[in-house]
């Protein structure tokens, strides 16, 4: 992978070796048995051939019922999640074996997915942390972290912001007291900074307009990878594209704002067009190296710019008309502005039985901006979703209520769904809380009207200029304050940069407790921005843009990447 920061590839091959290692401690030839969600990230870590070479012969996927009839002097391994329901599926498939079952642990590191975009691909890790208080996913997440730090050196300068990041941070001194420190005492990474997913769930509520955000919106992206459907490939067969920057072209058009993608690739289109029809009028040596040098080169990327076009036509088709109307709601909202006309437009398009997920998104965009609904709103909108879509919607709408994206104002839901009335008058009395507090404090939303979506001048391009993420915000102003502390020749105290004022004051809006130990401001202007909860796509653009106004490099983690989509679908659970 290119990038001018250090490479992470290394972790790919520290993942391999671990489990090389755990596949040898089983002796003779093996049986791999896999939960079908850990099958793109073993094909990251680790391909056939390196498993053969630990006796692993055969490898068939985790489903419920009978598993094939193994061949004689098999030894078959299960490979899955530890969690209780995947323990029970095999528990269901091996019944009467208790006592020749060995159990072993295996983590892999951070998956590197591009050169600046690191993932540990644990989906249930949102639901878990957040939904269910499990908060044993934080051991995976210390455990990589620690095996970044043994690779790249310590990071010297530390933020963090959320409920769970201390509980993280003593995780991590307890691996390194349990593994050893880094054997580099000098730091690639200078900088890290850490935010839980529910400091700013408006960047998962809000329509992405980058690309590769819409991508992920209507197809899906696992891993790194998307499956495009028949439609967009105009064929018989899907297509499987992952995505990373070693796609030229893919890699010029992902971080662009949707609006501008046709004109990008139509004049990608016209370019290869004119290089073939040139090749037409080449002499015999000419064409003989266009054959050897540029031919394939050109095919590649003519099928790239067809997939992409048939990709962004189906995106058009099924987004374009429904983005034209809600985006300006959607800003409205953002904006704690015009309330009865935002709930009228919800309300009517629940009355259109648009999808579920689309009608709800909302519910929760109007919640969440405004710092909640009144108890009128709350009952009101709660019977009509119901109603238009099913009483089986009870349960994600009471997950949505427990994550807090969909509340009332000024107090919490009791077991029977009353809120305290003096809760209610506290709440409307103090416009500048929560959410609100946090956008003014940070100035996180403004006007669209200067926007060039072909040359954004702000991150906020990634909603349309209407919202900058919270931590792209929170980042780039820190990134101010180091330049302040190295201008003003300030040997930077242990505790705070001068002019993180402005991030700490703000954060209090916001859900957690802030850390802040900055050791060292003359560290490498590298930073590694981890979301524990997930990443969206949205997000990723618009540190992409940090990174070329600044000149900063900046590596975004976390435990997957996340959108509105994916986390309704995790409260529909019971």
């Amino acid at each position: 992978m290119a990038g001018l920061g250090p490479d992470m590839s290394a972790l790919i091959l520290l993942s391999r070796e671990n489990l090389i290692g755990c596949l040898n401690k089983i002796p003779g030839r093996k049986q791999l048995v896999l939960e079908p969600e850990l099958t793109r990230p073993l094909d990251r870590i680790a391909g056939m051939s390196t498993l053969s070479k630990t006796g692993v012969e055969s490898v068939i996927k985790l489903e419920r019922g009978p598993v094939p009839p193994m061949q004689p002097n098999l030894s078959r391994v299960y490979f899955i999640s530890a969690n209780l329901i995947q323990a029970k599926y095999v528990a269901d498939q091996e019944e009467g074996i208790s006592g020749f079952v060995t159990m072993h642990q295996f983590s892999w590191e951070f998956i590197p997915l591009d050169f600046d975009l690191l993932s540990l691909e644990l989906p249930s890790f949102f639901r878990n942390q957040f939904l269910g208080q499990d908060h044993s996913g934080l051991v995976s997440v210390a455990r990589a972290l620690w095996g970044i730090q043994s690779i790249y050196g310590d990071i010297p300068n530390l933020f963090a912001h959320g409920k769970s990041v201390k509980k993280l941070l003593n995780l991590v001194n307890v691996f390194s007291l349990q593994y050893g420190q880094p054997r580099t005492k000098q730091a690639d990474i200078g900088y890290i900074y850490i935010f839980e997913r529910d400091i700013d769930y408006a960047s998962c509520l809000l329509s992405p307009l980058t690309y590769e955000g819409l991508l992920d919106e209507v197809f899906g992206i696992s891993c790194g990878t998307v499956e495009f459907p028949k439609e967009v490939t105009g064929t018989d067969t899907t297509t499987k594209l992952q995505l990373s920057s070693k796609d030229k072209m893919f890699e010029k058009i992902r971080n662009k704002h949707f609006a501008t993608i046709f004109s990008v690739l139509g004049v990608t289109a016209k370019q290869l067009s004119a290089a073939q029809a040139a090749a037409s009028s080449m002499n015999i040596n000419e064409m003989k190296s266009f054959v050897q040098n540029d031919l394939k080169h050109m095919k590649t990327q003519s099928k790239a710019v067809a997939l992409h076009i048939g990709a962004s036509e189906r995106i058009q088709k099924l987004k374009g008309r429904m983005l034209e109307t809600q985006l300006p709601v959607e800003h409205t909202i953002i904006s704690a502005e015009n309330i009865r006309d935002s709930i009228t437009y919800i309300e009517e398009r629940m009355a259109q039985l648009v999808p579920a997920n689309i009608s709800l998104r909302l519910i929760c965009l109007l919640s969440y901006c405004s710092d909640g609904l009144t108890q009128n709103d709350y009952t009101r909108l709660k019977t009509q979703y119901i109603q238009a879509y099913g009483f089986h919607h009870i349960i994600t709408w009471s997950n949505l209520t427990n994550l807090g994206l969909i509340k009332i104002k000024g107090g919490e839901l009791g077991k029977i769904g009353v809120v305290s009335q003096v809760a209610g008058l506290v709440g409307a009395q103090n416009k500048t809380t929560g959410f609100q507090g946090l956008v003014r404090k940070l100035g996180l939303v403004s006007s669209s009207e200067n926007l060039s979506l072909s040359d954004p001048n702000t991150p906020g391009y990634v909603f349309n200029g209407a919202y900058t993420p919270v931590a792209c915000k929170v980042v780039q102003e820190l990134i101010k304050a180091v330049s302040l502390t190295g201008k003003t020749g300030a040997a930077g105290a242990k505790t705070s940069f001068s002019g993180t004022s402005l991030v700490t004051e703000a954060l209090k809006f916001s859900p957690g407790e802030t850390i802040i130990d900055m050791k060292s401001p003359g560290a490498p202007k590298l930073g590694l921005v981890l979301f524990v909860g997930g990443y969206t796509m949205a997000e990723v653009a618009a540190f992409r843009w940090l990174q070329a106004a600044t000149g900063w490099e900046l590596i975004i983690a976390g435990t997957g990447n996340i959108s509105a989509n994916h986390i309704i679908s995790q409260c529909e659970k019971l």
